[in-house]
């Protein structure tokens, strides 16, 4: 097919158009895509970052229970009174019987009093202990348990001990440590970690108060909150701790987002979605900050970011707190950008195009005018004047045809004249 030179230019000026505006959209979308990942990565590390204070802050709620537990054992004095005899006697009875009894007052009101702080709290447990660990008085369970090894106790014993003016203000301590199958079965808690095989120790969150009258300490309290296997149950007054980092970061992401924490092995002992336990997160995960990586979980792709939990030394890794969102949020994002970008790309191209061929009229019509003036005065017809008025090139070429149609009329008059 022959091309006029209006179509020609049309399609040069098209040409023109789209093959800039092709590479920029290109440009775009591969600048774009990079970004959005980018910032998926940053936001996933920074929700992982996020996560890692909400569990210091419950750490810190930890030991404020434990404070508070500590400070209403020490103004009754329950400790020395559930402990040991007082040796008072009455008239009544002898002093062997009313030492039993006030022992076992004692240990009455101690023992309602932790089971009145774990409801009020929403704890796992609290318990009393002498000042070697040794547990005395608990809020459920029984057995001979001790925290004797526990290395919060051993840095809340050492503080208290020391010689330091502010050695009571730093046996207050909170942390994450591994508890027993043995401590935490005594405790009532051992169904709530059978319920994940996955990890044979519970990872457990403490607050740990020196119960202090004058300026002995007299023994210590111990609050504490298993993370295996947490009921993620929102009524309760100390929401699991997933529960707690989904619902503070991911309110309006529900359905595409979870959260989790792993024991040291990087097994999933505590998520939102209880479909997640027990699954073994295989990326390598960073010991020092949180770092994106991707990871398959309920059954789909999911980018995850985890900050390592750390024993009260902050040397030796415990386990891990971490987020997820699914990889399909951010395709989607990407794609609806992607939308966007095809769709004012796409109206671009029409309305380059369509101007394109505007122009190329405008340019072309005098032109054909000029065609059409010529083809008229080489038939002869020489009375109809030749207008173009455009201005440049083309109206100058106007111009010429019109005084050589004039030149050629008179010359015809002059010898039709002769004759």
């Amino acid at each position: 097919m022959k091309l006029n030179i209006r179509n020609k230019l049309a399609i040069f000026a098209a040409l023109l158009i789209f093959a800039p505006l092709a590479l920029s959209a290109l440009a775009f979308v591969v600048i774009v895509s990079g970004t959005i990942d980018g910032n998926a990565r940053r936001d996933i590390e920074k929700d992982a970052r996020l996560a890692d204070r909400i569990l210091r802050s419950r750490q810190q709620a930890l030991r404020e229970v434990a404070q508070s537990t500590a400070q209403a054992i020490a103004a009754e004095n329950l400790i020395d009174s559930a402990a040991a005899p007082t040796g008072a006697s009455s008239a009544s009875g002898n002093p062997a019987q009313v030492a039993q009894q006030s022992q076992a007052g004692g240990r009455q009101k101690l023992s309602q009093l932790l089971r009145q702080r774990v409801e009020s709290s929403g704890v796992d447990f609290l318990a009393t202990l002498d000042t070697k660990g040794q547990v005395l008085m608990r809020s459920a369970g029984s057995g001979d348990s001790s925290f004797g090894d526990n290395p919060l106790f051993i840095k809340a014993k050492n503080a208290a001990e020391s010689n330091q003016p502010d050695a009571l203000l730093r046996a207050l301590v909170s942390g994450a440590v591994n508890e027993t199958p043995d401590l935490l079965r005594d405790f009532g808690l051992a169904e709530q970690v059978n319920r994940n095989v996955a990890s044979q120790v519970g990872l457990t969150l403490e607050g740990i108060a020196p119960v202090v009258s004058g300026n002995r300490v007299q023994g210590y309290v111990v609050a504490g909150q298993l993370i295996n296997n947490a009921p993620q149950d929102e009524n309760r007054p100390l929401t699991a701790l997933t529960r707690e980092i989904k619902q503070t970061l991911y309110r309006d992401l529900q359905d595409v987002s979870v959260t989790l924490v792993l024991s040291k092995d990087k097994k999933v002992i505590s998520a939102s979605d209880p479909r997640a336990l027990g699954v073994a997160i295989q990326s390598p995960l960073a010991d020092d900050k949180p770092t994106a990586v991707n990871n398959t979980l309920l059954g789909g792709d999911y980018k995850t970011a985890f900050a390592p939990i750390k024993e009260p030394s902050d040397l030796t890794i415990i386990g891990y707190v971490g987020v997820g969102v699914r990889e399909s949020y951010f395709s989607q994002v990407f794609n609806t950008t992607l939308l966007i970008i095809a769709i004012v790309t796409g109206v671009s191209l029409v309305l380059g195009v369509g101007i394109a061929f505007y122009l190329s009229q405008l340019l072309t019509k005098p032109i054909l005018q000029l065609t059409e003036a010529a083809n008229r005065i080489s038939l002869g017809e020489l009375d109809e004047p030749i207008v173009v008025a455009t201005g440049d090139e083309i109206g100058e070429l106007g111009e010429s045809l019109e005084r050589m149609r004039i030149s050629l009329k008179q010359a015809i008059e002059r010898l039709r004249s002769r004759r």
